[in-house]
Order: structure tokens, then sequence, then C-alpha cells
């Protein structure tokens, strides 16, 4: 282990990071998605300082295959923005860029400067006082690709060793600044195989009743980590032995105990661990969150007597407050009707269609019975439609906008 002294204000020497070389941590190279060892080289080439940040670290120390890579570096988003073609900046109240790799998006996002009364809580710092910025020791480890090394300034590593998931903030405003904290410290307590400390517990079910005020897409993102871990049954075990999955999804609170719900998870947990499950689409991640709800809804016999979109009605009022895309919620049903053999009905003609049809159909009925007056009534309401249509087209037909017309001729139709 290697330790990084600084100088204090007051002119002191004092230990701020200890750092874990390739013979302590083992993490090899090879373990690490190409693409995101990629954006750490240009970033590199390019002047900054990039490292590996968070679970992934925590997922590459326990032998696992991160399902995210998120990196994080000195360079603010305008630098990261000009190093990337495929990226955008994102966020209102602090910055970040996402970088597009394929179908693939990696999050790149600039050290956090320590807070203060008088400073911005989202400004730009260094990498110790983004370090002290994080939720959790564990979460709090910066892995270096280019010297193969683990940089630690919280403790962290020597927290994950142990197996103790420890906060970084104080207790009494960790779950109260943001607290979708707790949902992430039940995750890594899952994750690393350990118990949540009294502390840690009692604070967490005084915060619980919080998590309501959390946003949906926040929740949403939350929950579709929690399913790619390959822990997904034990961490939804877990939020409802404390009381948090009452609370935030009282619908599958209710269906779960009674249900298929878990070994549904438990055989979805054991595709992710083998690899079986190449994708990490989110219409992937659904099915065994919403499975045994569908077959709950169905008839006994199966029979096709529910159309698609009342099918996902009833899907995204039991699963609120997430709020994933409507196209993934179809793939997601679909599935689950194609593995279970069942078909949907067919949905009925559109209004607007239907409406058409009956115009005519009264057009030609009225002129059949010799009510002429009120056949040519409709008639002449066409004609004044396709009348209005053909005037709003002329008016775009002005001269001198044809590219087909040469200067001269444009010029020519002017003068006349």
């Amino acid at each position: 282990m290697i330790v990084r002294y600084a100088t204090s204000n007051k002119g002191k020497t004092e230990k701020i990071a200890e750092i874990y070389t390739k013979d302590e941590h083992s993490i090899e190279r090879r373990d690490i998605d190409f693409q995101a060892l990629l954006i750490c080289d240009k970033l590199r080439r390019a002047g900054f300082k990039p490292y590996i940040v968070g679970g992934a670290v925590r997922d590459l120390l326990l032998k696992k295959q991160p399902k995210d890579f998120d990196i994080v570096t000195d360079a603010y988003p305008a630098g990261i923005r000009k190093v990337f073609r495929r990226s955008r900046i994102i966020g209102k109240r602090f910055r970040l860029v996402h970088v597009y790799f394929g179908e693939n998006i990696y999050e790149v996002s600039t050290f956090r400067a320590a807070q203060s009364e008088n400073q911005d809580a989202n400004s730009f710092g260094t990498m110790a006082e983004d370090a002290w910025r994080r939720d959790f020791t564990i979460n709090a480890l910066y892995y270096c690709p280019k010297e193969e090394q683990i940089i630690d300034f919280t403790g962290g590593y020597k927290d994950f060793k142990k197996r103790v998931v420890k906060p970084i903030l104080p207790l009494d405003t960790i779950f109260l600044e943001d607290p979708i904290r707790i949902i992430r410290a039940i995750k890594s307590s899952v994750i690393i195989d350990s118990d949540i400390s009294f502390s840690l517990k009692m604070k967490i079910k005084k915060h619980t009743k919080d998590l309501i005020t959390c946003s949906q897409s926040r929740v949403t993102e939350e929950i579709i980590k929690i399913m790619k871990t390959g822990h997904a049954a034990a961490i939804f075990k877990k939020l409802a032995s404390l009381g948090i999955l009452k609370l935030i999804f009282p619908n599958i609170y209710s269906l779960q105990k009674n249900s298929r719900f878990y070994e549904n998870l438990n055989n979805f947990d054991a595709e992710i661990k083998t690899g079986a499950l190449t994708s990490a689409d989110i219409s992937v991640l659904l099915p065994p969150l919403i499975e045994s709800f569908i077959l709950s809804t169905l008839n006994p016999n199966n029979d096709p007597v529910r159309t698609m979109k009342e099918v996902m009605e009833d899907v995204k009022s039991f699963i609120r407050p997430l709020t994933p895309p409507n196209n993934d919620i179809a793939e997601a049903i679909k599935s689950i009707f194609k593995k279970n053999n069942i078909k949907l009905a067919t949905s009925p003609p559109r209004e607007k269609k239907a409406y058409n049809e009956g115009t005519a159909k009264s057009a030609k009925a009225c002129a059949l019975s010799g009510n002429e007056d009120e056949a040519a009534a409709q008639s002449d309401g066409k004609s004044a439609i396709r009348q209005r249509r053909g005037n709003r087209q002329n008016r775009r037909r002005r001269p001198g906008k044809n590219p087909a017309l040469s200067r001269s001729q444009t010029a020519g139709r002017t003068s006349e």
C-alpha cells in the first residue's frame, strides 16, 4: 500500500489517501469494459485525469462484471464534450456528459467540490473533495486504468474487506439530503453480503417516509440498477422487511407474498449471474416484476379477451411510481404472453376511420333515398375541405421559392 500525504492549512503533514496496487486489489484490465477504457484513454491523451468510480470498482473487487461504468475526471463538461463527438451535456444543477458508443451510454462527470455555506453545492473541485461528497465509503473508490491502482480517501477499501456499509456523510443528514440513498444502502449491503448496522438501520426507518418525495425518474433509475445486480430477489426481500417496499410499491408488496414473484426474480438473477442474459434493455428487466400480476388478471382459460392497450394501462398502474418507456413495457408484455402461450385480443378499429366510413355511407344513403339537398350539403362540405387544402398548398408556392426555376425565369415572372 502506498500512502499519499499533503500539507494542511496549519502546515502539518497529513495522510489524505491510501493507494492500493494491482498485487493488492487483483483487478485485471481485461475485466473492464473496452469502451470504458477507451473513454479513459482519450481523456488522458487530451491532458485530463480520468478514473473509474463507484459501483463498478466494487463489482470488480467482487470479481463480478459491472453492468455500468461511471467515469470521473478533472475535465469540465465543455472540455469532455470537445473530446467526444457523440456526446451531450445533461443536468441543470450539476452538469455531466453522456458519451455514446452504439447503444451504450457512459456517464462522465467532473470532480465535485466540498460543500460550504458560501459555495454552490454543485461546483467543481478536486478528487479528494469529490470522494467526501459521496454516500458510502465502498462507493468512493477510484480506479486508475493506466496505473492500475485504487485510490482510497475514505477508508472504503478496508470497509469492503470487512463487508461494512459505512456512510461518509453524517447520519443526521445523509438521508435527509437525499432519501434515495436509503435504497442504495440496502442494495450495497446485499451485494457485498453484509448486514446494516443498528444505527444506520434506525436512520433508515426514520427517513423511509421521505422516499415518497423522490421523483419517479430517480426511483425508476435505482430499481433498474437493482435488476441488473443479480441480487434483485434478496434486495426486494430486504426492502419488504424494512417497510420500504410497502411504502413505495404498495401493489408489488401486496402481490409478492402470495405469488411466484420471488421465484421469477430468483430465476432472473440466476440468468444474470450466469451470463445467459446479455441484454440490459429495460424491456428485458421488466418481466420478472410484472409477470405474476399479468397472469393474475387473466381468465382461467387464458382466452384472448384483453387488448394490448388494456394490459398496458393495468401494468403502468401496477408498477407506479416506476415510469419506464411505453415501448419497453409493450415489449415486456409481449415476451410474457409469448412465454406463457397467451394471445391478446384484437383492438377495435380506430374511431376516426369508423367516422369517415359512416359519413360516406350516410351521404350515399341520402342520395339513394332521394334527399338530394342533404347529399349535396355533405358533398359541398367535402369540397370546401379540399379547397382549403389547395389554398394552403398554393400559398406555399411563392415565386422564387422553386429551385427548378432559374434566376432569370424568376425575375421575368416578377417583372410581369
